[in-house]
């Protein structure tokens, strides 16, 4: 697979997933799920020896996220994403780099756009989709490393 598709249906799902949070508040099943076996095949065929690594990170950054589920709102389709786009972001050289990017990147689009909407609408109980934050800090770290 070229690199070039690779990117280009990266970022077609990635708009396809952002919007719909945007509009609906939620991730759908219908493409969260089955990008994960796609996401860990890709990565088994290109880069078979960040699978341990991959897993580890995927288990500590989905325990991380249903914590965040419970006590803090984050949405379980944000955590159905975490196991796809840990796999997503450790096909490269370096993973653990990539993964320090993508939750740095994730952190500060997410505050960005958290600040942005609550100046807009003052509400503080509004909901904020966090789709869109964990995807841009994907797309950076993929397209970096």
């Amino acid at each position: 697979m070229s690199v070039a598709l690779y990117m280009c249906a990266l970022i077609a799902w990635s708009v396809a997933l952002a919007r719909i949070d945007f509009r609906e508040h939620r991730l759908p099943d219908r493409l969260t799920l089955p990008a994960i076996p796609v996401a860990w095949g890709v990565l088994a065929l290109t880069r078979p020896e960040n699978l341990g690594f991959a897993s580890a990170g995927a288990v500590v950054i989905m325990a991380i996220g249903l914590v965040a589920h419970r006590i803090a709102g984050l949405g379980f389709g944000d955590v159905k994403l975490a196991p796809t786009v840990v796999a997503i972001v450790s096909n490269s050289a370096n993973p653990a780099e990539n993964l320090v990017e993508w939750f740095m990147g994730m952190s500060i689009l997410g505050g960005i756009h958290a600040v942005i909407h609550l100046s807009i609408t003052r509400d503080r109980r509004s909901h904020i989709p966090f789709g869109p934050a964990i995807l841009g800090g994907m797309l950076t770290a993929v397209s970096a490393g």
